[in-house]
């Protein structure tokens, strides 16, 4: 693999401009994938997603949620290939058949966390993995550190899905700061330990993400471009139950209550939004809604 490593040495033309603006920009990036794709990157053109390696399934769902639709939307998606919401973010710009650079801790010929080296194949093939780290690297004290950087630079905002404190994410986070980058994060549930970094980045005056479309506003002005996903068109039975849902019915039975249905039936609807992707349910059966929206014709609530 390493006869298809290429490498970016800083003063080449194709060395990405963000990375100067670091106060030690890498000599070199050693990349593999599309090396045009890093090339280009210049201003508004890249967000970095990151977050937990031991995310919350809300977590990874919104972090898949805006890799998918900002990769959608034409902006690279940079993020590091860690287990958790950088995978996720990874695997949703694929999945939009968008553009995705992975910066690794590790030589670029090198796959770590070795779990994910199904996502590395499908990132080389689809984008880029780079690193300041030269083939046949393998990664030791110091490398994440460094690694982040990299990441902030690279992405004109960061968006930290969710975060323990303290935490890698949060250390990408005060590196986009300080490189006048700006740092947004998506609000969690106070009493949740993943989410304790992103309400501290908050409270400290981060932007509020609650979806993609806070994102590009943010990077390209508001309302200059706009991005969802629709789900599939609704029967008013399963229009009543999602109301339902977003007014605080999590079960079938308080849901069958709200509706006027019997608790069979509640679930039955319950279940069919669920497949069709407009709710999620925990383990303990308790339904909330996902970020997907109702097509334009269906009158639903956020």
């Amino acid at each position: 693999m390493t006869s298809s490593v290429w490498r970016l040495p800083r003063g080449d033309e194709g060395y990405p401009a963000p990375l100067q603006d670091l106060d030690e920009p890498p000599a070199a990036l050693h990349g593999i994938g599309d090396a045009g794709l890093v090339s280009g990157i210049g201003r508004n053109t890249a967000v970095t997603i990151v977050g937990s390696r031991n995310p919350s399934s809300y977590g990874l769902e919104v972090a898949e949620e805006l890799g998918y639709l900002l990769a959608g939307a034409g902006l690279v998606v940079v993020s590091g290939m860690a287990l958790g919401i950088d995978a996720a973010a990874h695997r949703g710009a694929l999945e939009a058949a968008g553009p995705t650079i992975a910066v690794l801790g590790s030589g670029p010929d090198v796959v770590y966390p070795r779990s994910e080296r199904r996502l590395y194949e499908r990132i080389t093939s689809a984008g880029a993995v780079v690193s300041e780290m030269p083939p046949g690297t393998v990664p030791g004290p110091g490398c994440f550190p460094k690694r982040n950087r990299i990441m902030a630079a690279l992405g004109t905002m960061t968006v930290v899905v969710e975060a323990a404190q303290p935490s890698g994410s949060l250390i990408t986070a005060e590196q986009a700061a300080k490189l006048g980058r700006e740092v947004g994060a998506v609000p969690g549930r106070v009493t949740s330990r993943v989410a304790r970094g992103t309400n501290a980045l908050l409270a400290e005056g981060a932007g509020v993400i609650r979806d993609a479309q806070d994102v590009l506003d943010r990077m390209v002005g508001v309302g200059a471009r706009t991005v969802h996903r629709d789900g599939p068109a609704l029967d008013e039975e399963l229009v009543q139950l999602l109301h339902a849902v977003a007014d605080g019915a999590s079960t079938p039975g308080a849901a069958a209550v709200a509706v006027g249905v019997a608790a069979a039936e509640a679930a039955v609807g319950l279940a069919r939004l669920e497949l069709l992707g407009y709710l999620r349910a925990d383990p303990a059966g308790r339904y909330e809604r996902t970020s997907i929206r109702a097509p334009e014709a269906t009158t639903l609530k956020p």
